[in-house]
């Protein structure tokens, strides 16, 4: 009788975690991306206030 045998290696594994690993970088760059969309909304506006009333001075 002859067996056949196949190792388990962690490379496998190891690949998982790393395309895991990047799904959630890429989740929080969306999400650090989405939390600041109103401040940076805010201050377009802020900032265009600002321009029109000193064009409405000169």
């Amino acid at each position: 009788m002859n067996a056949t045998t196949n190792e388990a290696t962690i490379a496998g594994i190891a690949n998982a975690n790393e395309a895991a690993e990047s799904t959630t970088g890429i989740r929080f760059a969306q999400n650090s991306l989405l939390s600041e969309l109103p401040g940076v909304v805010f201050g377009l506006i802020t900032l265009g206030y600002v321009v029109s009333s000193l064009l409405a001075l000169a």
